[in-house]
């Protein structure tokens, strides 16, 4: 996967990147920089879609980049250690600017709260493989991430994990919900009947 109108991100996006590629650990199979690119392709969408000015365009792009950037380090409490790790990086920046950025960051801790627009794109962006085609071959990694850190134990336990959260889980945009949370719905209705058919089996059997 490829950033799209990467002439448009500010340098600090481009040494985030790198670290990124070299630093996130290799068990990790969903929060990679392939989720990273991807949400930041999101939010390109959403910056040309909302007409939102170049100015804070910038900065949905670098929280977009770097909301993840504490996975290199631990997966507790990530959002935070992202912020940490990259504060020291935006002394261009002004500090209602950096503020911005981290509440944007934050905006992706789940669950969600974001507080205004721009937190909304982030948080959706984050999030919008609920709603896609694709929705299958991205929980695969997330499924596989769970196992590896005790988060469930079978893939009983993940439907059944990825059913409340569903259930909890709504978009934020305006976009979105015209958008996606149709295909939602349709998701998680397709998880219920798999999890329901399964315990039937097991009663069979």
């Amino acid at each position: 996967m490829e950033l799209e109108n990467i002439e448009a991100y500010p340098e600090v996006c481009h040494k985030i990147l790198d670290d990124l590629s070299k630093k996130l650990p290799e068990h990790l199979t969903y929060h990679t920089l392939g989720h990273i690119i991807d949400v930041a392709n999101v939010c390109n969408h959403y910056i040309d879609y909302y007409m939102i000015s170049d100015r804070v365009a910038r900065l949905i792009r670098i929280a977009a980049v770097a909301h993840d950037y504490g996975y290199i380090y631990t997966p507790v409490e990530h959002e935070e250690r992202s912020i940490k790790e990259v504060r020291p990086m935006l002394k261009d920046f002004s500090e209602d600017e950096i503020k911005q950025i981290e509440g944007m960051i934050r905006a992706t801790k789940v669950p969600q709260s974001p507080h205004n627009l721009y937190e909304e794109i982030l948080a959706d962006a984050d999030l919008d493989y609920l709603g896609r085609k694709d929705y299958g071959k991205i929980s695969e990694g997330l499924f596989k991430e769970f196992l590896h850190f005790g988060v469930v134990k079978n893939e009983n336990d993940w439907l059944e994990l990825q059913i409340k959260f569903l259930e909890n889980h709504h978009f934020h945009t305006d976009w979105a919900k015209l958008n996606r949370s149709d295909a939602k719905q349709q998701l998680l209705q397709g998880l219920r009947d798999k999890l329901n058919s399964e315990g039937l089996s097991r009663q069979a059997s």
